[in-house]
């Protein structure tokens, strides 16, 4: 089964992400500039060891121009790309290209943190270019220390980590078929969620939402692409989350509608970045 290592949100300012974060509860550490010189970021580590990426231009930098999701951060659209940590990503690429999946990569990434320290990985993304469905997969070269550490203001809070990836698609039974054939996924069962044609992968952190014609979806894909289009963090005790953090009016959620979720509750983040019962 796949494991989040860190879900990308992308803008055209850092700072303004990183006010709406700390607006709705989430604090985050500056992480420096990426080694392409266009695009730096901010880390929100969650207790479970994965994080909340908040990438944008480097103020020398047009959106466009940026290393990383040019058009995500030139339009301000929020989540961009999503990774999962694996130990060799050579060999996770012959495992791709095996699927008859198109690999970029591998690459080496590099940043430098404010305290000077460098954080070098390996990574290799997946898929055509300009479709991010598929996450891209990274291996730390320098230790993952380095690269994020759980924010210590979320002990004692309810956010476990991170819980599920929706994924906006022109056809979510071709993009089973695809995350099966990739990544063994089962079948994804209906669900009560957050966008029509909503279905999750059982025991796996991928949701699928298939765009309808002339819908919000629909022309997002038109603007980015096909992938994020909602991140959800995981809470175990949502009524503790709804008192620590800024939320909209919960929501039901999952095959049963047993669960709960809702969003952060400011621009940047409805309907793109929320919390979800475990």
């Amino acid at each position: 089964m796949l494991t989040v290592d860190h879900v990308a949100f992308g803008g055209r300012d850092l700072d303004h992400l990183r006010a709406a974060a700390a607006n709705v509860g989430l604090p985050s550490e500056y992480g420096g500039p990426h080694g392409t010189g266009t695009t730096h970021m901010a880390v929100v580590g969650l207790p479970d060891g994965s994080y909340l990426e908040l990438v944008a231009p480097t103020d020398e930098s047009d959106p466009a121009d940026a290393g990383f999701w040019p058009a995500h951060l030139a339009a301000d659209a929020g989540p961009a790309g999503w990774c999962v940590e694996v130990p060799n990503v050579a060999a996770a690429a012959k495992t791709a290209i095996d699927a008859d999946v198109r690999v970029d990569g591998p690459h080496d990434g590099a940043r430098t943190r404010p305290d000077g320290t460098p954080v070098q990985w390996d990574m290799c993304f997946e898929g055509p270019d300009g479709d991010e469905r598929l996450p891209f997969t990274i291996a730390d070269r320098t230790p993952r220390s380095y690269r994020t550490t759980p924010n210590l203001d979320f002990v004692e809070s309810p956010l476990v980590g991170t819980a599920l990836v929706v994924l906006a698609v022109t056809d979510a039974e071709e993009t089973a078929a695809l995350f099966t054939r990739r990544h063994r996924l089962p079948t994804p069962v209906e669900a009560a969620g957050p966008f029509e044609a909503f279905s999750l992968c059982p025991g796996s952190p991928v949701a699928f939402a298939e765009a309808t014609t002339g819908g919000a979806l629909a022309e997002r894909i038109e603007a980015v692409g096909q992938g994020p289009c909602a991140y959800l963090l995981g809470v175990d005790d949502f009524e503790a989350a709804a008192d620590r953090f800024s939320l909209t009016t919960e929501e039901p959620f999952g095959p049963e509608s047993d669960r709960r979720l809702a969003w952060f509750d400011h621009g940047a983040f409805r309907e793109r970045l929320g919390v979800v019962e475990l």
